[in-house]
């Protein structure tokens, strides 16, 4: 595993990373370094093996030892590890773009995306919390603008999409069918702000546990995704 002892490898993942590599669900097969990589290659998100993939060609790269003496071959490695980690990134699951996008011209929206997918992809999701919970302050409030209904600052995320969902129903944008799923997705929001406030990075607090983190993210990002469905059938008509 190129020149890393399981003390660097350790240190080049925690400093690059910030990754325990040497954890109990990328053993699968067993404890060596080569080990441990195909079992993160296999059970981690595919876009975040992607990017590792990529930073350990380059720190090849960056060890001349490691080059191969025929620059055909060398290119032919450099044209394998390219294609499979555009692979890996074409696999993810994670279709952030349904729920993210740049719905205004706020300058903060691509970098406020761009740090949400980053903590995602690199599977901290009790990380993104509080930027998910901004991007959806930012993103009710800018759909009741739309509508002509301002919002007090200091209004809640939940009594903002209780708004927004008070809109779609008497505007008719939704039919009987979907309506129930408006009051689950208020209670969803409701939690995404109490999770906020009492489990994230937002203020001095203990992080809620990774897997309830993701399970509300997934729901929360399926709900926008949503959103944008209706939103653009809206625009549409």
């Amino acid at each position: 595993m190129l020149d890393f002892s399981d003390r660097t490898m350790a240190e080049w993942f925690e400093e690059t990373f910030d990754l325990n590599i040497f954890q109990e669900r990328f053993q699968i097969e067993g404890q060596s370094k080569g080990k441990t990589l195909r079992g993160f290659v296999e059970v981690a998100e595919p876009r975040f093996v992607a990017s590792v993939m990529r930073a350990l060609w380059d720190y090849r790269c960056s060890e001349a030892d490691y080059r191969e003496d025929d620059a055909d071959e060398e290119a032919r490695l450099a044209d394998w590890l390219k294609r499979f980690a555009d692979e890996l990134e074409a696999a993810s699951t994670m279709k952030l773009e349904d729920a993210l996008t740049d719905f205004s011209r706020d300058t903060t929206l691509p970098k406020l995306r761009a740090a949400i997918a980053n903590d995602l992809v690199a599977e901290k999701p009790d990380v993104a919390l509080d930027r998910v919970h901004t991007y959806c302050v930012k993103r009710f409030r800018h759909l009741l603008s739309e509508r002509g209904q301002p919002v007090d600052p200091k209004t809640p995320l939940h009594a903002i999409f209780g708004a927004y969902g008070k809109l779609l129903r008497d505007a008719g944008e939704v039919t009987e069918f979907a309506l129930p799923t408006l009051r689950v997705q208020h209670k969803l929001f409701e939690s995404l702000n109490d999770a906020r406030n009492k489990r994230s990075f937002a203020h001095d607090n203990d992080l809620l546990s990774v897997s309830e983190a993701q399970f509300l993210i997934d729901c929360v990002l399926s709900s926008l995704a949503f959103i944008e469905r209706i939103e653009s059938s809206r625009s549409q008509s």
